[in-house]
């Protein structure tokens, strides 16, 4: 039914989100799993300019996508 959510809107915000990080490069919120598929693709098109390929946090991201640390 419309209009009978218990919960605030910041609590979905946070329940739809939990793989969201803040991004410095790009400067705005983003899932782990664009954040992967945008290195991916600049990998594969050689795109060694992007933000995406040389991105410290990003290599964060996908080593612990990859389960090491």
């Amino acid at each position: 039914m419309r209009g009978t959510q218990s919960d605030s809107p910041d609590v979905f915000k946070s329940k739809a989100c939990t793989s969201c990080f803040y991004c410095r490069a790009r400067r705005r919120e983003v899932e782990k799993t664009a954040c992967i598929d945008d290195f991916v693709t600049a990998n594969a098109f050689e795109h060694k300019r992007s933000a995406c390929f040389r991105c410290h946090q990003g290599r964060k991201v996908r080593e612990e996508f990859a389960g090491t640390n």
